[in-house]
């Protein structure tokens, strides 16, 4: 595999990055680390979990006020490659008040080793990149379903060099719980922002890489069928437009089936420009205030790569 496939396996994961062939990549920061939401179509509006990296206002509609999250997903390794690319991501949120949420955060992305070479193009050591955030977020209900929120952190990343750096999101959402759809009860949310905000991260000798900004926009609506089944539906769009050199438009979508509130079964697909498409997988149990969800998503196309992601979660 070269490594323009090697770019466009990792951007099939997180949705977008920055990479060059020194292997310097910056997808920590768009990536999805909520399972659930990873097997409906990577609309990550329909977040029930991991709402920091996810959907932070989707919290101040729930009736829980705390909530702990962790996650894991890798590639399936690639022949010729040393290594399997691997994200970790923890969360915690906590609600001060009916209008209030606090957030925290981390993220570590690596796993891969890449071959060395001097400006002859002789062999020197091996070096393994990797990434590493920590992050703290805010949410708040305006009032009448409308809600707005934040996040910052700090970014460090190694690749052949180190830098660090910081980025920002801003997000808002609305949300309503009191609809009726065909006489069933009903709630929607709609959510919109805009994701890793910052400078240039700084690895010396002149070598500044932009952040991967990018906007979303979303939506998901359940539907109560009856007091043992649930049905639940989400589409979300994401357009990547930094760096100039690795624009990305995406959109996804899924279904979801629950029973008794207990078991969750879920479908959907994701197109990607490049060729980066993934027909989408998954299923979830919750047991009182723990969560499991996974989630598989199978590439159609040569130049992307599939992918597994689990979470476990609790909330009280």
């Amino acid at each position: 595999m070269n490594s323009k496939h090697i770019i466009l396996a990792c951007l099939a994961l997180m949705g977008a990055m920055q990479a060059n062939a020194q292997g310097q990549d910056l997808s920590i920061l768009t990536a999805n680390a909520d399972a659930r939401t990873a097997a409906m179509g990577n609309a990550m509006v329909a977040a029930k979990g991991m709402h920091l990296y996810a959907n932070p206002s989707a919290f101040l509609g729930d009736d829980k006020r705390f909530a702990a999250d962790v996650a894991a997903a890798a590639f399936e390794k690639e022949q010729g490659i040393e290594g399997t690319f691997s994200l970790y991501t923890a969360s915690v949120g906590y609600k001060l008040a009916s209008k209030h949420a606090v957030f925290a955060g981390f993220r570590y992305a690596g796993g891969l080793k890449f071959k060395g070479y001097d400006m002859q193009g002789l062999p020197t050591k091996d070096y393994k990149p990797y990434s590493w955030t920590i992050d703290l977020g805010y949410a708040y209900m305006l009032g009448g379903g409308f809600s707005a929120y934040a996040m910052g952190g700090m970014l460090f990343s190694h690749q052949s060099k180190n830098a660090v750096g910081a980025s920002f999101t801003l997000g808002a959402s609305y949300q309503n719980a009191d609809l009726r759809v065909a006489n069933k009860s009903a709630s929607v949310m709609l959510d919109a922002k805009v994701g890793a905000i910052g400078p240039k991260l700084d690895f010396g000798s002149g070598n500044k890489n932009s952040l991967p900004i990018h906007a979303v926009l979303g939506a998901t609506m359940t539907i109560d069928v009856s007091d043992k089944h649930q049905v639940a539906t989400a589409l979300s769009s994401r357009y990547y437009f930094l760096p100039e050199d690795s624009k990305t438009f995406m959109v996804g979508g899924g279904l979801e089936y629950t029973y008794n509130k207990l078991a969750s079964v879920r479908v959907g697909y994701e197109y990607g420009d490049h060729n980066l498409s993934h027909v989408t997988m998954g299923a979830g149990i919750k047991y009182g205030s723990f969560r499991l969800n996974g989630a598989y998503l199978l590439r159609t196309a040569d130049a992307g790569s599939s992918y597994f992601n689990v979470g476990i979660g609790y909330d009280f």
